[in-house]
């Protein structure tokens, strides 16, 4: 630990009082109102020169109860409506802490001394210590850790969070004697739209790197290798149309295997039938030419003056080679026991081995099963998507052994789900997809690949 990961300013402390502050709040607003009333009733009775006693003050109020009565209740509304709007998340932790039962109090009552009035007092003899601050658009809790019999309940403090304020960890970290969180609220967690504004725009920041969100972005170099799963009907074939059209916007010699024959297969006449498989025989052939590329441009690494320990295709000047593989499990159901052994042995060795040399595999299933996408093969994948509901045991196929605690997707959010990009997070996050409803995605496509051609007259795509 540094010094600057010591929290010196770890924020508002939150106080036992803290549940009751929206009361306090209106009080004060409904005592400054009262005072402001009254100096303007002195102001009133010094310009009329009378006098200002109690007994004056009472005959105005009775006078004009009415109109004061009103003020008042507009008062009320006014400051209950901004509370409501801004309501201040000290509250609710506050409250959080005493629902949650994270207390040690004693309520004792006591009675007056001259009228028989009971009132009650509660003594904390334990409340955890709890510091909240706003960081930018994140909220930062710190919660110390004292070694109560709570603690255990603190160091998984995400599973309450979440959901009380609409938001997902971002970071979760051991610092000293305290745990730090550092969540986001989903309302800014903005997506793409793609539309026939976003169709038109041919400018990329970086050859190799993907906007996935307005706050996320795949590096594929950095983060090989990529897996999709998801539900029928949860976004999974939109999704993969715009990696598609943002891996062409990049230039990258793209190749679709498709053996449903259903949502990929059209592509045939956009990019040829040379880069389109949908039977056994060609998709098996497509991924012993990626094997062949792959060994193909170390040779030619190797061979080079230019290479040494580091260096990548990207300093050879090689496009990125991508075999998007949709619907791998229903594949392998139509396999023979050598043709699945086949398919396997490629597969890993392309993903164990293809990003240096730049070739790179995306894959899709509705259930990445176990014996087709292996746990070794699966830590190796740089990027990897549900959308929709999935089973414990499908998040558990996708993103490993986690202890997040995944929140339901609604059946109406269609391309809503989770990500885990390698290098960004440790746990994965709430993801929405780009929108792509009114948006013409053959056709667009279709100017990127003139649009490349133009660039490169000597670009191999195939345009019928």
């Amino acid at each position: 630990m540094t010094l600057k990961e010591i929290p010196i300013f770890k924020g508002t402390k939150i106080q036992p009082y803290y549940k009751n502050l929206n009361q306090y709040i209106l009080l004060f607003v409904l005592g400054m109102t009262s005072l402001f009333l009254l100096f303007k009733i002195y102001q009133e009775q010094k310009l009329n020169k009378n006098e200002f006693t109690i007994v004056t003050v009472i005959d105005i109020l009775k006078e004009k109860y009415l109109s004061l009565f009103i003020i008042l209740g507009v008062v009320t509304i006014v400051t209950l409506v901004i509370l409501k709007l801004f309501r201040l998340r000290v509250i609710d932790l506050a409250n959080m802490i005493e629902n949650q039962g994270f207390i040690q109090r004693v309520t004792t009552t006591k009675q007056t001394e001259y009228l028989k009035i009971e009132m009650k007092h509660d003594d904390y003899r334990y409340y955890p210590t709890f510091y909240y601050r706003k960081k930018g658009k994140d909220i930062v809790i710190h919660v110390k850790k004292d070694g109560s019999r709570y603690q255990q309940h603190y160091l998984e403090l995400e599973t309450i969070i979440e959901p009380m304020f609409n938001c997902e960890l971002l970071e979760k970290r051991h610092i000293g004697r305290y745990v730090k969180y550092v969540f986001r609220p989903l309302k800014y967690k903005k997506r793409l739209v793609m539309d026939a504004k976003n169709q038109n725009k041919r400018t990329i920041d970086d050859l190799y790197t993907i906007k996935l969100s307005n706050d996320l972005i795949w590096n594929f170099v950095k983060s090989p290798h990529a897996l999709v799963s998801g539900i029928t009907g949860g976004g999974k074939t939109y999704f993969l149309f715009y990696m598609i059209r943002e891996l062409l916007k990049r230039k990258a010699d793209v190749r679709l295997l498709d053996p449903k024959n259903s949502d990929l297969a059209f592509m045939e006449k956009v990019l040829g039938s040379d880069k389109v498989a949908d039977t056994k025989g060609k998709i098996l052939g497509q991924l012993r030419k990626a094997e062949e590329e792959m060994e193909r441009r170390y040779e030619l690494m190797k061979s080079s003056e230019k290479y040494k320990i580091g260096t990548d295709f990207r300093n050879f000047d090689l496009v990125p080679y991508f075999v998007i593989f949709d619907e791998i499990t229903a594949f392998t159901s139509i396999l023979d026991k050598k043709e699945f052994q086949e398919m396997n042995d490629r597969l890993t060795n392309i993903i164990m081995k293809g990003r240096q040399s730049g070739v790179f595999m995306f894959l899709t299933a509705q259930r990445p099963d176990a014996d087709v996408i292996k746990g070794s093969v699966r830590d190796q994948l740089g990027l990897r998507v549900s959308l929709g509901n999935l089973s414990s045991e499908g998040y558990r196929m996708v993103y490993g052994q986690t202890d997040k605690e995944f929140q339901p997707i609604s059946k109406n959010d269609i391309g809503r789900g989770y990500i885990l990009i390698q290098g960004q997070h440790f746990d994965p996050v709430l993801f929405e997809a780009p929108l792509m409803e009114q948006y013409d995605f053959e056709k667009d496509v279709e100017q990127i690949l003139i649009q490349n051609k133009l660039e490169d007259p000597e670009c191999r795509t195939i345009i019928i």
